[in-house]
């Protein structure tokens, strides 16, 4: 029997068609709700974390008035109760210059990762993912993602960045996003490399722009008219922002189901670990390592046994020993692997999906600072108290100045002249260039009118100051030699040096976190690269200098090893480069036309043309020489000739 013809009215859709498919579609649309409860109990197990930090950021930045107390039955903030006492709540904010210090060394450092092939015999591999890493990082401006990262570690203890492929400004690359910690949670115990997490949650606040453009889509089956009946959506509405720019991002603000800006929709973006029955096998004769160790789901092995048949055909018609026959072995397993979900805050599911990514793992890199025993404490948040307390002596000291007498002038009744009443002798007595004559009392005649200003009472306040300032850097060990202060007279060059080395190196720690944060930031990013980039892309390295061609195939299957290093960029980089090429120069292993490749000198392009422009001259005389000598005496007068009579009519021109 023949099937049935469809006509256009059959598969196209026309309106009530197309309202009933969307309605269908939306019924359809399932939630999981236990996966929201899970999202929000690990964004609720980090609100002690979040609330330091913003105590920290407070202090940092300048609000250092605004820890709540105790009052009269009551709850106000420091700053109030200093009000409400008649005093002014001063400050003297020495931590900021603790955050530009220990910032501007981590920016200084000026370093770069690069990528070390694995495999023998692979230099140039490196070399075209390095050359492909640093333009990426270039392209996406990564470095003003780490800057920010290391701000807030150094300020939350908390730094998190995530890793994507996907499309932006009509560019596919591989992105590092910055992750504000006051939107992202964590189901994880106390591995300080982070390994054990569970379940990682961030919330976005999208606009609707953005809402349509990544999830109106066929494959996940909705469509823009689905997302307005989601997020009940009134294009005919325009929503007030409720919060300045500065006050948005506040914690008061952050909540798990609603955005702080109405005009944007909330999306909960969760990666959680799952389990899957599948076979584990094993390829003794595979070409590479991931065709040896691989996994196959369950409903897939028969395309396992189907290759051992194969096998087994081959090897009995070759003769070989069964106990020389290699075959692919399976073993039954519970696999662990990582599954996304993108849900709406009422656990609606938009898409989900097992991570996509080569890597198999969550797409974030997270550090926490310390994490000794699974705590974060800020290094900032370690001299909050002797903030406050010179914040205090200050308070003191200039209460003690405003109560002090300044100006009071004394008057003894016997010196107010007879036919003067109190209030002339004062008006005569402060008008300028004022003349009062009085007769002296000839029992006391030292007795005069005296004005009296006290200074405040000494209470130690510059003593306690001082101790103050010694312990804070003691505890941030962020010392005058490194902020780049004028060391006091008698301090030796050497001795400064030293002072800003060993500074330096206390601070290690901080330097060496974001090392290793950036080593994985960089370790996904290539791998990113190997996933997703064409074969044939050009790739310009970051100085210009190198223009490629990448290779996708024989990056593939080549493991990658990521090392920071000293970015040839830096001052100090350039410096020895031009002095190594210029002793190469003098001894004259290179010639000056390399040299000038090598180096970092801003004109070298000037020269380098020069010197090109000047090679290609002589090439052309010495092939015209050779080209004469070939000739015959007429034809060598005949090529003079014509030449003459071109440069006359050049002339002529």
């Amino acid at each position: 029997m023949a099937g049935k013809i469809f006509t256009l009215t059959d598969v196209m859709p026309i309106s009530n068609k197309k309202g009933k498919r969307g309605r269908t579609r939306r019924n359809t649309l399932r939630k999981d709700i236990k996966l929201l409860e899970r999202c929000r109990n690990a964004w609720n197990r980090f609100e002690p974390a979040r609330k330091t930090r913003e105590r920290t950021m407070k202090y940092t930045f300048g609000d250092q008035w605004s820890d709540i107390i105790e009052y009269k039955g009551g709850r106000v903030t420091e700053r109030r109760y200093i009000q409400q006492k008649g005093n002014i709540p001063l400050q003297n904010n020495i931590m900021i210059s603790i955050f530009n210090t220990v910032a501007g060394l981590y920016e200084k450092q000026g370093v770069e990762p690069t990528c070390f092939a694995r495999t023998p015999d692979s230099q140039w591999l490196s070399d075209m993912m390095s050359v492909a890493l640093q333009a990426n990082l270039q392209d996406t401006q990564d470095s003003e993602i780490r800057k920010a990262l290391f701000k807030d570690y150094i300020c939350g203890g908390i730094a998190v960045a995530r890793e994507s492929y996907e499309e932006r400004d009509t560019v596919w690359d591989s992105w590092s996003d910055y992750v504000n910690p006051y939107y992202v949670g964590f189901e994880m115990g106390s591995d300080p490399r982070h390994q054990d997490i569970n379940l990682i949650c961030e919330l976005h606040d999208v606009s609707h722009e953005d809402l349509y453009f990544k999830f109106a889509r066929e494959d996940y089956g909705l469509t823009r008219r689905i997302l307005d009946d989601v997020y009940e959506i009134d294009h005919k509405r325009d929503y007030d922002i409720e919060a300045d720019q500065n006050d948005v991002y506040d914690l008061e603000n952050v909540s798990f189901d609603t955005p702080a800006n109405r005009n944007c929709c909330r999306v909960i973006e969760c990666w959680y670990k799952r389990t899957k029955p599948r076979y584990q096998c094993t390829d003794p004769i595979a070409q590479t390592a991931d065709d040896a160790r691989f996994r196959v789901e369950v409903e897939d092995i028969e395309n396992v046994k189907q290759e051992n048949i194969k096998r087994k055909k081959v090897y009995d018609e070759a003769g070989v020993p069964i106990e020389d026959r290699a075959y692919i072995t399976a073993e039954y397993i519970e696999d662990v692997f990582w599954y996304y979900t993108f849900m709406t805050p009422d656990g609606t599911i938009l898409c989900e999906g097992e991570c996509p990514y080569d890597y198999k793992t969550h797409p974030y890199t997270v550090k926490f600072y310390p994490f000794v025993n699974g705590e974060i404490h800020p290094f900032l948040g370690t001299v909050i108290d002797q903030q406050r307390y010179i914040n205090r002596l200050v308070v003191m000291h200039d209460m003690a100045a405003r109560s002090a007498a300044k100006g009071i002038t004394i008057i003894p009744k016997g010196c107010i002249p007879d036919d003067m009443s109190p209030q002339d002798f004062a008006d005569q007595f402060t008008e300028y260039e004022g003349l009062v004559i009085y007769e002296t009392n000839r029992i006391n005649p030292s007795v005069r009118p005296e004005v009296i200003t006290s200074n405040a009472v000494q209470i130690g306040t510059y003593e306690l100051l001082q101790l103050q300032l010694q312990l804070t850097k003691d505890i941030t060990n962020v010392s005058g030699a490194l902020q780049g202060k004028t060391p006091s007279a008698g301090t030796s060059a050497a001795r400064y040096q030293m002072e800003m080395q060993n500074s330096s190196v206390s601070l290690f720690s901080l330097l060496n976190d974001m090392t290793n944060l950036s080593e994985q930031i960089a370790e996904k990013k290539v791998s990113n690269i190997k996933q997703f980039y064409d074969d044939g892309r050009l790739i310009i390295s970051a100085d210009n200098t190198k223009v490629m061609e990448y290779d996708r195939m024989s990056a593939r299957d080549v493991k990658f090893r990521i090392s920071i290093k000293e970015a040839g960029a830096t001052a100090s980089v350039a410096q020895q480069a031009n002095d190594v090429g210029m002793q190469l120069l003098q001894m004259g292993a290179i010639d000056a036309l390399t040299y000038l490749q090598g180096s970092t000198l801003p004109f070298k392009d000037l020269y380098i043309n020069a010197i090109q422009d000047r090679q290609a001259q002589m090439a052309l005389e010495q092939q015209a020489q050779q080209m004469q000598q070939g000739m015959s005496p007429e034809q060598q007068q005949q090529a003079n000739d014509n030449t003459q009579q071109a440069q006359q009519m050049l002339q002529a021109v």
